[in-house]
């Protein structure tokens, strides 16, 4: 514990700083776990609480944090795009993104959105596979998750980066975000049928939420011969073995499951919130413990 909270009886205070993650679904989330354990390990008695919250409940969820002082928290599908309205502040990512994640109160009382999930999504994937300057990446969807992974590539420098999606309105207005910040090429696919991934292609991701608590289903795709390995990554992280990644597997894809981006977007949150770096493998355990793997 914390050396300052335990001069102090628990009725006199400090009251403990309160952390939030808001969406719908929300149930079968392990970040409340993963967060917690982290706190806990860093000797801090913060509470982080899960709330399921409604499209239409979502400008007085957030007046209400505001009221409570909240001191952040995660955003979660299918808020992280309009969520941005009701905050002060906004992260260079956040605007490229049009997307937030990660929320954060400032000394001031204001709040700040950030998108961590590109960050740590290039975190987990430089990780396994090196740098991606230069390489040829698909996205599969346009929606908060894959608009913050695009950001991140292409500030990155990747080489090519292509936004595959059903309708071009969401695709066409992040790649008009992304023109120009870097020397990325930038393309859109619309998606017709099922999409056959390219051969020259050198990582694909599955940034949509099909597949989420529901192991059964998968984006229509097929995985054809490549001319060299490719890297196939899900950001759906329940299941952690996703159908998608199976498929992958089968074509001899090297996968990348959703676990590591969640733990270093995490991360990164918490750091955000407490200046203090949090245990990434204490994060990961968490997750292995709610997921029982």
């Amino acid at each position: 514990m914390n050396e300052k909270y335990l001069l102090h009886a628990l009725m006199k205070g400090p009251l403990p700083s309160l952390f939030f993650c808001i969406g719908d679904p929300v149930v079968g989330n392990p970040t409340q776990h993963m967060v917690e354990q982290a706190f806990q390990a860093m000797g801090l008695p913060y509470r982080y609480i899960t709330c399921t919250v409604d499209k239409k409940e979502l400008a007085s969820a957030m007046w209400g944090l505001r009221s409570l002082a909240f001191s952040g928290g995660n955003v979660t599908a299918p808020h992280k795009q309009v969520v941005l309205e009701f905050l002060d502040h906004l992260s260079e990512a956040a605007i490229l993104s049009h997307a937030v994640n990660c929320i954060t109160r400032q000394s001031d009382g204001t709040y700040s959105g950030d998108n961590t999930d590109g960050k740590g999504f290039l975190s987990s994937l430089e990780r396994m596979s090196g740098e991606v300057a230069g390489k040829k990446v698909v996205i599969l969807g346009a929606g908060g998750a894959a608009s913050s992974i695009a950001t991140e590539l292409v500030l990155a420098r990747a080489g090519e980066v292509t936004i595959v999606n059903r309708t071009s309105d969401r695709a066409v207005s992040l790649v008009k975000r992304l023109d120009n910040v870097s020397p990325t090429r930038l393309a859109i696919e619309q998606w017709l049928g099922t999409y056959v991934i390219p051969n020259d292609a050198d990582i694909v991701v599955q940034a949509t939420s099909v597949g989420l608590f529901s192991p059964d289903k998968c984006l229509d795709v097929s995985f054809e011969k490549t001319k060299k390995q490719l890297i196939a990554c899900d950001v759906v992280f329940n299941p952690v073995e996703t159908l998608f990644l199976k498929r992958a597997r089968q074509r001899d894809c090297l996968c990348i499951d959703g676990l590591g981006m969640l733990v270093d977007q995490g991360a990164i949150a918490i750091d955000m919130w407490t200046g203090v770096q949090a245990n990434k493998a204490v994060m990961r355990k968490a997750l292995q413990e709610a997921f029982a793997i």
